[in-house]
């Protein structure tokens, strides 16, 4: 279920009114959301999250699940244009892995060889442009409608780290919002460092989304002055780290007002 937030539009100003987060997602009776988070969910209530599911090595392959759905449930596979998979290696960008659709689980595939190195890095990056206007939710550039309330480009990222010891989580900075953990493995019972980075420099005060696996309620973490953000890793499994921010400066008059970038980082856990 998403999140449900009426939305009021006077002028160039957007108004958020009503924001209702479902217990499912860890909606608490009391809990209040700040202006930033609310933006940042109404501005992705148009569609599913995507993440990096399990990695599988064999025979010389190394396989992961590209996702889509929300809050680690896949739907169903996400439409090929946001399946632009980009994998790194030690010397950086690589040959871009095969992909295919699967059943088990419903999703997309990609598969690629392994020649030894340290730490693979894989994305699945994703770009669309989406329009309201009084009929609701449009793919497309404002340019092409009439009477449009709100247009944003939208960049989705999900991003993996494959790492030889579990612990080197290497140097790769593909995306603009970028979420770079201190170790490629976090630990049960110990506060997991993670920084993240907007345009290669440190985001302050930025909320990030965090659950492990089977969680019923999300975590909302701050980073710090220098972009750190300290996540208690509570149970071994697997964890999802969420950073969203828009920008409004990043816009084309005919196309889009501003652009959304959120970037979906998964990693295990394992017991100390």
């Amino acid at each position: 279920m998403l999140p449900i937030c009426r939305i009021t539009m006077v002028g160039p100003s957007i108004t958020y009114r009503d924001f209702v987060l479902p217990r499912s997602m860890g909606r608490t009776d009391s809990q209040e959301m700040d202006p930033e988070t609310l933006r940042s969910f109404c501005r992705q209530v148009y569609g599913h999250e995507i993440w990096i599911g399990d990695v599988v090595k064999e025979d010389g392959i190394i396989s992961a699940y590209g996702l889509y759905g929300h809050k680690m449930v896949p739907d169903k596979p996400m439409p090929t244009d946001y399946a632009n998979v980009v994998l790194y290696d030690d010397d950086g960008r690589t040959e871009d892995p095969d992909r295919e659709i699967v059943r088990e689980p419903h999703g997309w595939m990609f598969s690629f060889e392994d020649k030894g190195a340290d730490v693979y890095t894989l994305y699945v990056d994703s770009n669309s442009v989406w329009v309201t206007d009084e009929e609701g939710w449009h793919r497309g550039v404002k340019r092409d409608f009439s009477a449009v309330k709100y247009s944003g480009a939208f960049n989705m990222v999900a991003k993996r780290i494959i790492s030889r010891d579990g612990e080197n989580p290497g140097l790769v900075m593909h995306c603009a919002l970028e979420i770079m953990p201190e170790r490629a493995t976090l630990r049960k019972g110990e506060e997991a460092k993670v920084k993240v980075l907007y345009e290669g420099k440190p985001k302050a005060g930025l909320k990030v989304i965090c659950y492990a696996e089977g969680d019923e309620e999300l975590r909302f973490l701050k980073t710090d002055a220098d972009g750190v953000l300290y996540y208690p890793v509570e149970k071994a499994g697997t964890h999802v780290l969420i950073a969203k921010y828009t920008d409004e400066g990043k816009k084309s008059d005919d196309e889009f007002d501003e652009t959304s970038f959120t970037t979906t980082i998964t990693l295990e856990a394992k017991d100390a």
